[in-house]
């Protein structure tokens, strides 16, 4: 079995900075003309399902446009995305639907809930940076699982590692489609099987043709929708201003009695009432060091083990793109946090409150504009999390399994129609998993999370920065990690064990990462007949230069043929 890379085509991302400044101005002129319309006494109804589907159609005309037959576009995103856009899009899959509503409510949070969260946010991203950035773009894979094969010379090695994914993936997709489509639903006035399956046919065009390269398209133009519903309070004042000429005099945005932004935030992410607030305010060790400090290690080392995120730092040019690309991303959510977090306390100004009516917020009304925009961005923001999360999935199945066990010599043409259809298999799978069972959001999470940071963290960080790591020592660890991850919850959950450290079945797997890395170390030390080449790769990695691993077709080559890298025990 061999690696198969592709050359980097010239850059299709030139026009990104002009795109992502029509779409801002398009968003401003449809928002001024639907407070126009609101003030002039349209029905509210009408204008939420209009800011809900118009900017869904651009979502899915630029996932057409983008579309490629071209398999490194597809699976990489041309390894030529610009860091400054990975920083944007990588924030955005961080926040996902998930965590959106949360950037809006941090205000009414405790601050002992709040800050160990935010810690952990941006201390994974820190981590990607330093620990996982520069080796995953060295080597040039598309997923992770194909990094630790190649690295450690083990197929075995990379068909755990792809399980291991869909078992981490699949709830997350599971929860960002559902709070999506829930959302969705609600702008809409339908019911929530019809806003998921909206959902899911917006998300499937967007990525079945363009793969990669259409998901940074459409998850940059998400990203300025979230950062415009953030504004939204300010934009309607704005626009308020001028649009006051164009309609008759005392007319004022229609309050919508029953649709208030903040219990319906609390309704999409309680987390007071999750596993996570739990440990923080009810667990044995609540009120203490302790629960700060776990939740912060919890969302760090579980967030920065993401194959979702991990993958954006495989399309950026070089590795030293790649590490740019995180600070980026760190500034963008950052940003997101200030405008997020001060969202409700530009909704309560005074000039604001004048147009809404008295004591709107106290009564629990909201403009049908301002509603409208923000559910935009929380769909947006869902969208955003399920394309990567989508691509992950389903480039790991047809990549790391199909073609590797099934399909070795597979041509490119069928390689990108294989891709396509595991696309169109995984999403209607999702979908069917998604309306037809009920989730919890957080808690889902937060066992994903657990499960990811037993399983990918140790093995990750053994494999970039030990040369004596190998395979059989990666795939014990990691179904070690899963398996206490698994039985720990299990035992909590049946009052077979009480809770060790105070964590929650769902929080499991940080303790599940320390035995991880006690079985990868261990083993590591005991000589097993392995392929000794696993130790000149991992010098490779030590090496500062940015030559890419890969080896890249000539610049006149005008085929798009992979060439051979390494050989991979089989």
């Amino acid at each position: 079995m061999s690696l198969s890379s592709l050359d980097p085509h010239p850059s299709q991302y030139k026009g990104i900075p002009l795109a992502l400044s029509l779409f801002a101005l398009a968003l401003f002129l449809l928002t001024g003309l639907l407070a126009v319309m609101e003030k002039a006494g349209v029905v509210v109804v009408l204008i939420e399902a209009l800011m809900a589907l118009l900017p869904l159609l651009v979502f899915a005309m630029v996932g057409i446009l983008a579309r490629t037959m071209k398999l490194t576009e597809f699976h990489w995103g041309g390894k030529n995305v610009p860091p400054g856009l990975t920083g944007i899009t990588l924030a955005a899959c961080f926040v996902g639907g998930s965590f959106f509503p949360l950037f809006l409510s941090l205000i009414f949070l405790p601050e002992y809930v709040s800050f160990p969260i935010i810690l952990g946010w941006v201390s994974s991203l820190v981590l990607c940076a330093i620990l996982f950035a520069s080796p995953l773009r060295k080597f040039g894979s598309a997923t992770i699982p194909e990094f630790l094969g190649v690295r450690l010379q083990s197929n075995l090695v990379r068909l755990v590692a792809s399980g291991l994914l869909v078992l981490v993936a699949v709830p997350l997709l599971c929860a960002e489609m559902l709070i999506g489509g829930q959302v969705l639903a609600t702008s809409l006035g339908a019911t929530a099987t019809t806003g998921i399956l909206l959902f899911a046919a917006v998300l499937l065009i967007s990525v079945v043709l363009g793969g990669v390269s259409a998901a940074v398209w459409t998850q940059a133009l998400q990203g300025v929708l979230m950062v415009f519903a953030c504004l939204s309070p300010v934009i309607l004042l704005v626009l308020d201003q001028l649009t006051a000429p164009l309609v008759a005099e005392g007319a004022e945005f229609t309050s919508v009695v029953g649709t208030s932004l903040n219990t319906q935030l609390a309704a999409i992410i309680d987390i007071e009432n999750t596993s996570i607030g739990w440990f923080l305010t009810q667990g044995p060790y609540a009120g203490g060091l302790w629960p700060l400090i776990g939740t912060a290690l919890f969302f760090a080392v579980g967030m920065a083990s993401l194959p979702h995120l991990l993958s954006k730092f495989q399309g950026t040019e070089s590795s030293s793109d790649s590490r740019r690309a995180a600070g980026y991303s760190l500034s963008f959510l950052l940003l997101l946090m200030v405008i997020g977090s001060a969202y409700f306390l530009l909704l309560a100004d005074e000039r604001l409150q004048s147009l809404l009516g008295p004591n709107a917020l106290d009564q629990g009304s909201q403009s049908g504009l301002i509603a409208a925009l923000i559910r935009s961005g929380i769909v947006a923001a869902a969208l955003a999390a399920s394309s990567a999360l989508l691509m992950a999935l389903s480039t790991s199945i047809s990549r790391d399994l199909i073609e590797t066990f099934a399909l070795p010599k597979a041509s490119l043409s069928q390689k990108i129609v294989l891709a396509r259809l595991v696309v169109l298999g995984v999403c209607a799978f999702i979908t069917y998993l998604t309306y037809s069972q009920s989730l919890l959001f957080l808690d889902m999470l937060a066992f994903a999370l657990s499960l990811a940071a037993a399983t990918f963290f140790p093995a990750l960080i053994l494999s970039c920065w030990w040369s004596r790591f190998h395979a059989t020592a990666a795939y014990s660890a990691m179904l070690a990690g899963s398996l206490a991850t698994v039985l720990y919850a299990i035992a909590v959950k049946s009052g077979s064990t009480g809770f060790w450290f105070g964590f929650p079945a769902e929080m499991g797997g940080l303790l599940a990462a320390f035995l991880s890395f006690v079985v990868g170390i261990s083993l590591s030390y005991v000589t097993f007949s392995e392929d000794e080449r696993h130790f000149h790769l991992a010098s490779l990695l030590e090496q500062p230069d940015e030559r890419d691993l890969t080896i890249d077709v000539p610049e006149n080559s005008n085929e798009d043929e992979p060439e051979e890298l390494i050989e991979i025990k089989t």
